[in-house]
């Protein structure tokens, strides 16, 4: 039978304070940092003090901090954006997350329509209520248009390959506001930025990008590949 120890505070002998303090409800108090080596499981909270892990952390709920819940990065599946009228992820982003970002890598379509970005919720796009508008600048013009059916990004050449970032972020309730900016990679000479709101029906749970919310027929796409992370 294994020897039991029983006291209540554990202290080094040179320290000025108490490195452990155990209670009678079998909580352990740690006087200052608490460093562990290898590999461990804490059922319960953290309060005062730092803990130093050298490893691994897996939480199997939430990490909360002082404003709240600790959420990561989390990154989709890259869909290619080389066929079809339109590019979608659908009903994947939780409702924790406060800000998406979706990621552009050489997208281009076979027509002259711009890019338009949908958020939507309960897996269905909201096609109204947007105020969007997009800028489109060369080395020595520009040009702009405004959009209530979605994040437009301008294209009027069908051989434009976009490449950039675009980030949609929670303000309150269910509105969203966007924006990015992206680089034309057949010339060096484009940008296009998007910028907007948005207010959903519920909680942003889907995303896509279409050839054309307007014209008839639709563009295809017909290269580069988009994902999105969302946190």
């Amino acid at each position: 039978m294994a020897a039991i120890l029983k006291t209540g505070i554990v202290q080094e002998n040179s320290s000025s304070v108490a490195n452990l303090t155990l209670d009678s409800s079998g909580n352990v108090t740690v006087g200052n940092n608490l460093t562990i080596p290898g590999t461990s499981a804490i059922t319960g909270a953290i309060a005062t003090g730092a803990l130093t892990v050298t490893g691994a952390v897996t939480a199997s709920g939430l990490v909360t901090g002082a404003t709240g819940a600790l959420y990561p990065v989390v990154q989709g599946s890259v869909q290619a954006s080389t066929s079809g009228t339109s590019v979608n992820f659908t009903s994947v982003i939780p409702t924790w997350a406060k800000r998406v970002t979706m990621v552009f890598n050489g997208v281009s379509t076979n027509g002259t329509n711009n890019l338009i970005i949908q958020l939507g919720t309960g897996g269905t796009a909201t096609l109204t209520g947007y105020v969007a508008q997009t800028t489109g600048i060369a080395s020595s013009s520009g040009a702009s248009s405004a959009s209530t059916v979605g994040f437009p990004i301008y294209s009027n050449v069908a051989t434009y390959a976009w490449s950039g970032v675009v980030t949609f972020q929670l303000v309150s309730g269910n509105i969203w506001v966007g924006s990015g900016i992206l680089g034309n990679s057949t010339t060096t000479a484009l940008s296009a930025m998007t910028s907007g709101t948005v207010t959903l029906a519920g909680a942003l749970d889907t995303i896509r990008v279409i050839s054309s919310a307007t014209s008839a027929p639709a563009d295809t796409f017909d290269a580069g590949s988009i994902n999105i992370q969302w946190e």
